[in-house]
């Protein structure tokens, strides 16, 4: 076995979820990346005996290209006779329905599908093959929306059912492994589109910080890795307060928010909002729209409330009161390399 394997081979004995008799679902396009990781759970799986399945998701966006990579994919599974299905999703008709940028759209029709299958057939985690690069323009990326600690941490190795065991590799890495393996992988034509806020990333942004610091997406990695630890430590306390101090029932939070709450530092206050809205499973948020409802509590106006994204937020006598809120609201609109969404 070659250093490069065993570095890829040892990065997957890391993940707890790979235990002899689960089954785990691996992603793949069809790319070096995730031909790579499909590759090496193939041979792990012998080994450890679990069992694995293939998925890949037909975005239909790209003409015979798409048709070429599904192909790939799965005569690729069958020489290996490896379990495969293939998912497809209407990118287009979701832009159309819900005003999303084509990229957003193809993501969460994409990690639905992966979902879906895995509850089908009981698997115990989605094995997807972002590495070291992806991670630091997906820091990148949050940096240039305003993220905090939160954004700054990047993708998790591990979030619920996601498992990401190659965010230490990099995009070479699994070039090589292909190389060494004799597999063939595809290129998708829309990655070298700049237009896409990612590429565009990629192909200036990287490039033109790496004129200063050459190692700026090992940097970039490892700002994810110190920011995951700090946010986790964060979230803990938050998760503290809201145990001794909130109560959820149906589609409503309540919390006591008196004078405990205020002499909490903001990056707690903001946290247990935060997490309120998380266990409501409402809609994406945004640091002004927490930092509304904190200042709700601090000026300490019984009956007032405000209407946000999918929840109403309301505040009398020391209770802030989250509850789901199904009524339509005017959203604005934010300009994307894409156009509106």
């Amino acid at each position: 076995m070659s250093p490069l394997m065993e570095k890829l081979h040892k990065m997957l004995r890391t993940c707890t979820v790979l235990r002899h008799g689960v089954t785990v679902v691996a992603a793949c396009s069809g790319g070096a990346d995730s031909m790579t990781l499909t590759d090496t759970l193939a041979q792990l799986s012998r080994e450890m005996k679990f069992s694995l399945c293939v998925m890949h998701v037909q975005h239909h966006l790209r003409g015979q290209e798409a048709e070429r990579d599904a192909r790939l994919v799965a005569d690729f599974c069958a020489e290996r006779c490896l379990i495969y299905r293939q998912a497809d999703i209407d990118v287009q008709k979701l832009v159309a329905d819900m005003g999303l940028s084509v990229e957003e759209a193809a993501r969460k029709l994409r990690y639905a599908a992966l979902e879906s299958y895995r509850q089908e057939i009981g698997a115990r985690a989605i094995f997807l093959a972002h590495h070291r690069d992806d991670q630091a323009e997906t820091v990148l990326l949050n940096l240039l929306r305003g993220a905090g600690i939160r954004g700054l941490r990047g993708m998790l190795p591990q979030n619920g059912f996601l498992v990401r065991p190659f965010l230490s590799a990099t995009r070479e890495d699994m070039e090589n492994y292909c190389a060494e393996k004799n597999i063939a992988f595809c290129h998708d034509s829309t990655n070298d589109d700049v237009e896409y806020k990612r590429n565009w990333v990629r192909k200036t942004l990287v490039p033109l910080l790496e004129q200063v610091n050459p190692k700026i997406k090992k940097s970039l990695a490892q700002v994810a890795v110190l920011a995951a630890m700090d946010e986790e430590c964060l979230d803990e306390q938050a998760r503290n307060y809201l145990t001794s101090y909130g109560n959820e029932l149906g589609n409503t939070y309540e919390v006591t928010v008196g004078k405990e709450f205020l002499q909490l530092p903001i990056a707690i206050q903001t946290r247990v909002v935060r997490l309120m809205i998380a266990n409501l499973n409402a809609g994406e948020f945004n640091y002004e729209h927490i930092k509304a409802v904190v200042a709700l509590v601090v000026k300490r106006t019984s009956g007032k409330s405000l209407d946000l994204p999918g929840v109403k937020a309301s505040y009398a006598k020391n209770k802030l009161r989250i509850d789901i809120n199904n009524t339509p609201r005017q959203s604005k609109k934010y300009k994307t390399a894409k156009g509106e969404v």
